[in-house]
């Protein structure tokens, strides 16, 4: 006999097919949908998205992340959003009401990239990894865009999200002017970060 599904459970099922369609980003970590703040007036919010994943059973977290400046912005700094996490342990749930997903899930490469852009940042102490909140679809992001969230070598340009050589891994290389302001550069032009932990611990000592 068919199951009785209740009409606002039916509403979340097309709400949440239809803003995974639109904006979902499947990787090897999950499924993720990200909102700008105050996108509400404009779009489901992700405080939205939850509520109907909850209607649905479906496990998820809501956590911050960034995506990059709009070029026609007047202020450069990262747009800070909200984004709905669906594990991919937890992404069965999801498949009843998403049959289609089942295939999309089972063709993900084991080497896709994941939710966390990881870095390395020099301390007088020694070297300390990092984790930058970044929306999940960071690595689909063009050069240019990659470029605005400054994710490519401060020093030579090389985009820090190709993380197939290990001697270009990312280092958060601070200018001792100006401190507080994170600037990545890839090992071969910092020296793995090695000069920056030594001029650290100098600092610290003296």
């Amino acid at each position: 006999m068919t199951e009785v599904v209740a009409p606002e459970v039916r509403a979340a099922q097309r709400r949440i097919v239809s803003t995974i369609n639109a904006s979902g980003k499947l990787n090897a970590d999950g499924l993720a949908m990200w909102r700008e703040v105050g996108c509400g007036e404009w779009k489901a919010t992700a405080a939205d998205i939850g509520r109907d994943l909850d209607l649905l059973q479906v496990p998820h977290t809501i956590v911050t992340a960034f995506r990059f400046p709009l070029a026609s912005s007047y202020s450069k700094a990262m747009r800070k959003g909200e984004e709905v996490r669906i594990s991919r342990k937890n992404l069965p749930h999801l498949v009843p009401w998403m049959p289609s997903l089942e295939q999309t899930i089972a063709g993900i490469p084991e080497d896709a990239p994941g939710w966390d852009f990881v870095l390395f940042q020099p301390r007088a102490e020694g070297m300390a990894i990092a984790k930058l909140a970044l929306s999940a679809e960071y690595p689909a992001w063009s050069k240019k865009q990659a470029r605005a969230a400054r994710l490519v070598c401060a020093e030579c340009d090389y985009d820090l999200r190709e993380l197939k050589d290990e001697t270009r891994l990312p280092y958060d290389i601070r200018l001792p002017e100006r401190p507080k302001a994170r600037r990545l550069v890839c090992g071969q032009c910092c020296n793995d970060g090695v000069d920056e932990m030594r001029r650290l611990a100098a600092l610290a000592a003296s």
